[in-house]
């Protein structure tokens, strides 16, 4: 519906335009720039909306979030793709609760960053909940106390892109969340 009510905004300004350029008697030059202006600003409209229209972004993750799903794209060498690796989640706050709408967000491909990513899909087929946390080094298994999961994971998505990081890595580590059990059931 929101595509539709855009194709009808762009025709209502190129009818405007139209008749900018027959009804006035402005010179053909300053006609023209108006014109190319608001093509121009139609685009980037256009462009700017894609955000908007469920796009995944390649904007920093959050610090926490629960993984809801993910798709994995690898590299193929007859269309000259890279590979990427798609994660949708949802953003958590402090105290693990959730906190946003859910979003997509797009990794560059990488074969290791792919294989863990496909074992918490796994997971989250077979019904686990896993919450994600992005960390600033790497974890080592003699620094985890007894109260961690012992499925954590971490990943390494090789992004060298990434701000605040000296080497550009971000890590991502993956924690199954215990079953809540349900209420009883009022006989």
């Amino acid at each position: 519906m929101s595509t539709q009510l855009l194709a009808i905004a762009y025709a209502l300004v190129a009818a405007l335009l139209l008749n900018i350029w027959i009804a006035t008697r402005w010179s053909t030059g300053f006609k023209a720039s108006i014109i190319l202006l608001t093509s121009l600003l139609c685009v980037g409209i256009y462009l700017g909306l894609r955000d908007l229209q469920g796009w995944p972004t390649t904007d920093p993750m959050p610090e926490s979030f629960r993984l809801l799903w993910a798709k994995i794209d690898e590299p193929d060498k007859t269309t000259i793709s890279e590979g990427r690796i798609f994660l949708w989640v949802q953003e958590l706050d402090v105290a693990d609760r959730i906190k946003g709408q859910p979003r997509a967000y797009s990794l560059p491909f990488q074969a290791d960053l792919a294989e863990q990513v496909e074992s918490a899909l796994k997971k989250v087929g077979e019904g686990a909940v896993l919450n994600g946390r992005m960390t600033r080094g790497l974890l080592k298994e003699e620094s985890m106390d007894e109260t961690q999961s012992p499925d954590k994971q971490m990943l390494d998505n090789g992004d060298s892109g990434a701000a605040g990081l000296g080497d550009g890595r971000i890590l991502l580590e993956f924690t199954e969340m215990p079953k809540t059990p349900l209420p009883a059931k009022a006989i």
